[in-house]
């Protein structure tokens, strides 16, 4: 018997630590030491993760609406705490990346037009879709996540130490919590929506918009780099790009089959090696 399934045996509260879902506080100190071209020294890789950076918040408070749409309908208390630790894990993201994104505007970069467009498309999907579409835009945002996590910390881990020290520390720490609650959504929706079609549909739509929109983001942050003739930079870029496709491909592709699950791609090693080196003084509580 599970350490989960003997304590909801025994009537006790499960919490997120208990399901593999643990809630932890960072709280970095994000200072102007920080370099403007803070990953590889590349200013187009750097400028790509602020522009992401900027999206979070209103990303995982878009995750977060979704999910509870359907909280009320969970009977497994197992699901039922994962759920509310993704919650708490989501919430945590969006002030700790709120207080990075504070800290580069300060620097001049111009988030808040990120920022704001990400609230109105918030906003446009809460209007106009339904409750099951929002909660598939959701899983297939996550296999993004889910993805491009398993890549810093399990294919290429020693991207991470390409970045300065606070922002390898914020994005092993997001990467990490990611791959954790990388299928609570998806159990969810599998549990209370099922639609398979619907979900590969909005998983098309969602992998465009991501990257399109974080492309374009990305170059127009560019302007106060000064490095738009630097040839070294865009091919060290698309360089970084073409290993990411190559190598998530095939993982992306899985999605699409009919009896795929996200704890299909176990790295779960790779997420034990990862908590021993950035998450021993962070701070559990849920």
């Amino acid at each position: 018997m599970t350490t989960a399934t003997a304590q909801t045996a025994s009537g006790a509260q499960l919490k997120g630590a208990d399901v593999g879902v643990p809630v932890r506080k960072m709280q970095q100190e994000y200072s102007d030491a920080i370099p403007d071209f803070w990953f590889q020294d590349n200013a187009f890789l750097s400028m790509f993760f602020a522009g992401f950076s900027a999206n979070l918040p209103e990303g995982e408070a878009q995750f977060i609406h979704s999910v509870r749409l359907f909280q009320d309908r969970i009977r497994d208390p197992v699901l039922r705490a994962q759920v509310k630790a993704f919650i708490g894990q989501e919430a945590h993201h969006s002030r700790e990346h709120n207080a990075l994104n504070e800290s580069l505007k300060s620097r001049g970069y111009r988030l808040d037009r990120i920022e704001a467009l990400a609230r109105k498309l918030n906003q446009l999907m809460r209007d106009y879709q339904s409750p099951e579409k929002q909660l598939a835009g959701t899983v297939a945002g996550e296999h993004i996540t889910a993805l491009m996590s398993d890549f810093f910390l399990n294919k290429h881990p020693e991207y991470l130490r390409q970045m300065a020290p606070v922002m390898e520390k914020i994005w092993a720490w997001h990467a990490i919590e990611e791959t954790e609650h990388k299928a609570v959504a998806f159990d969810v929706y599998d549990q209370h929506v099922g639609d398979r079609n619907l979900l590969r549909r909005t998983m098309i739509e969602i992998t465009i918009v991501f990257f399109s929109l974080n492309t374009a983001q990305a170059i127009a942050l560019m302007h106060k780099s000064g490095q738009w003739t630097n040839w070294r930079m865009w091919r060290e870029a698309v360089r970084f790009t073409r290993k990411m496709v190559r190598d998530l491909g095939r993982d992306y592709l899985d999605f699409y089959k009919k009896d795929y699950h996200p704890w299909q791609h176990d790295n779960s090693a790779a997420l034990e090696w990862a908590r021993r080196t950035y998450l021993e003084d962070s701070r559990t509580s849920a």
